[in-house]
């Protein structure tokens, strides 16, 4: 299994770009949609997670794993990625998450800011024309990576693989290897950064 470095100065970064756009709070389902809808688009683009987060398809549809547990608050608080995270964002209000202050945005570039507004746009429109409750249905249908993780394991979650994306995303199975070598490559290098 394919591991990302995980960023969490991007991860809240981002998530704080899309709640920020929201009026500086959203809800959770949108939010975990729209983050996911940025990091396809970086992959399909330009080879390269935005977050580093890992995926999983749950019967509603693709989560960032992570991002996911820091909103739930499942990461022991003294974790330094929940103390980050509890630094800008509040506790789950029900179905939401509240914005408490501004991250530093420029941990994004440009180009992942502009994936973030695109993720945004696409997810709003897709609300405004089948609302919240059949946006998962459409989802799945845009989505055809995403597997029902009830019907294929019998579990509420399974993770979704990188090439299970890739796959989606590209035809040639050659340029699926080469895009999979480049983003170890990255993330061995990000790793070994981050060691030292």
């Amino acid at each position: 299994m394919r591991t990302f470095v995980f960023d969490i100065n991007k991860t809240v970064a981002a998530a704080a770009y899309l709640t920020k756009r929201s009026g500086g709070k959203i809800s959770i389902i949108d939010l975990l949609k729209m983050m996911y809808d940025a990091e396809r688009t970086a992959l399909l683009e330009w080879h390269r997670p935005i977050t580093g987060d890992s995926f999983a398809s749950l019967p509603k549809g693709i989560i960032l794993s992570r991002t996911y547990n820091l909103i739930k608050r499942e990461i022991m608080s003294t974790e330094s990625d929940m103390e980050k995270w509890s630094q800008y964002f509040s506790p789950r209000d029900g179905h939401y998450v509240n914005l408490i202050a501004d991250p530093d945005f420029d941990y994004l570039s440009v180009r992942e800011r502009e994936a973030l507004d695109k993720g945004f746009n696409e997810i709003t429109q897709l609300l405004q024309k089948y609302g919240r409750k059949n946006i998962a249905n459409v989802l799945h249908k845009l989505w055809p990576e995403w597997k029902n993780p009830e019907e294929t394991c019998g579990k509420r979650s399974m993770p979704l693989e990188l090439n299970e994306i890739l796959s989606v995303l590209f035809e040639d199975e050659n340029e699926i290897e080469n895009i999979s070598l480049e983003i170890d490559s990255v993330q061995s290098a990000k790793a070994a950064l981050q060691a030292n």
